[in-house]
């Protein structure tokens, strides 16, 4: 479906969220009558297009070594000796408490008295932002519509085209961004076959397929569920979606009596 893989749809969904305040939300709207800021709604902040936090395990690690110089064995104090200097022969010895440098030859590590304090501020970086997971719906009509709408600007939508991104598809299509891209590690099939949609007193189902694309300057996973081995109606109240993309563990709920457009279930 190449409405559901425009550029557009993942882009607008995590450039920002769009605020609802107290106007009528897009999605109660007729289409006729919606405006770009409402598509871009429908695909950042809607029942169909949910934002979350990235899980603890899939944020970057950090490792910091601090080895001896000349393969010396790492210091036993991280200040080292403060009497002796950085320089000279001091930068081939190891910083371990009681070393002797060019500054302490006699090892007596006297530390020097007189104090200047620094007229300079300390800079205090800001914490690298870790990015956030969009989880979208995408094969629901009115996030296919909502593409639509944006793709199609300035001109209006035709209704043949209205009616084609209307119709059903035979899967359920669950899109997360936010993610790097797969490395010679990833394997498609296995995070398609870790992926579960699932609602209340019914097995979960695995994703049939994961499919993955770089859409500009996001990388985008599809997991593709078949619609006829797990039935949704309002009925069951909640579908959850879980994949897993290496020791990060993603888990999102829909509501789905909020996932209604024109009277009818949206997925």
């Amino acid at each position: 479906m190449r409405c559901v893989h425009s550029s557009i749809l993942f882009l607008a969904a995590i450039t920002g969220i769009a605020e609802t305040g107290g106007v009528t939300p897009a999605w109660q709207k007729a289409f006729d009558a919606w405006t770009d800021k409402d598509a871009q709604q429908i695909m950042s902040n809607s029942p169909w297009a949910k934002q979350m936090p990235m899980p603890a395990a899939g944020r970057p690690a950090i490792t910091v070594l601090e080895p001896g110089a000349n393969g010396a064995p790492p210091p036993t104090a991280s200040l080292g000796n403060p009497s002796n200097t950085t320089a000279g022969a001091n930068m081939t010895v190891a910083g371990n408490a009681g070393s002797a440098g060019p500054a302490d030859p006699t090892g007596a590590h006297n530390t020097q008295q007189t104090q200047t304090p620094s007229t300079v501020a300390p800079e205090t970086p800001a914490p690298e932002p870790h990015r956030a997971i969009s989880i979208i719906w995408a094969s629901a009509t009115p996030v296919r519509l909502a593409v639509l709408k944006l793709q199609s600007r300035p001109n209006t939508p035709t209704e043949g085209e209205i009616e084609r991104v209307s119709k059903q598809r035979e899967n359920y299509v669950i899109a997360v961004a936010g993610f790097g891209p797969p490395d010679n590690d990833t394997d498609l099939a296995a995070l398609a076959a870790q992926a579960t949609l699932a609602v209340h007193g019914k097995a979960p189902e695995a994703a049939e397929t994961c499919t993955y694309r770089r859409i500009g300057s996001a990388d985008v996973y599809f997991f593709r569920f078949p619609r006829a081995r797990l039935p949704i109606s309002l009925d069951d109240r909640q579908a959850e979606f879980k994949a897993h993309f290496g020791q990060a563990e993603l888990k999102q709920r829909f509501e789905l009596r909020s996932m209604e457009y024109q009277g009818q279930l949206a997925l």
